[in-house]
């Protein structure tokens, strides 16, 4: 497997035609690990507007893996953690109304997320630990 994608995430993978240790496969290892390949997702997450439409930011904070019961993992922020760096730009930011003033918790934010290390859950974490989770999300959210 060159890359995965979370459970209820939806997108293109990239997939190397032919054994493991073909040279296509390493070559796709080998980008991956060199961070050569760009990875871009459209996120709506809740909370306050991260800014205007079009400004841009990141989260870089360390993340790591717990076990949770059941056998799962869960993946924290927290200083002992492996280097994380999530890159954004705000797309677009609704709102509901009600009568002429905004609603607080009815802000939703369309994101354009560009993960810069391949952590588990990356995305995830790091939009919820800024008080921003992704809608549906049921572990992070």
């Amino acid at each position: 497997c060159v890359s995965r994608l979370d459970l209820q995430t939806s997108g293109v993978l990239m997939a190397a035609l032919g054994p493991e240790h073909s040279a296509a496969a390493q070559l796709a290892v080998a980008q991956f690990a060199g961070r050569m390949v760009v990875k871009e997702y459209v996120c709506l997450c809740a909370g306050e507007p991260l800014g205007v439409v079009s400004s841009m930011g990141a989260m870089a904070f360390p993340l790591d893996k717990v076990h949770v019961t059941g056998g799962t993992q869960r993946v924290i922020a927290c200083s002992g953690g492996k280097e994380a760096c999530t890159a954004y730009e705000i797309i677009a930011v609704y709102s509901k109304m009600k009568g002429s003033e905004m609603r607080v918790g009815y802000v939703l934010s369309l994101l354009a997320v560009r993960p810069h290390t391949g952590r588990m859950h990356q995305i995830r974490v790091h939009l919820s630990s800024i008080g921003r989770p992704l809608i549906a999300d049921a572990m992070y959210g």
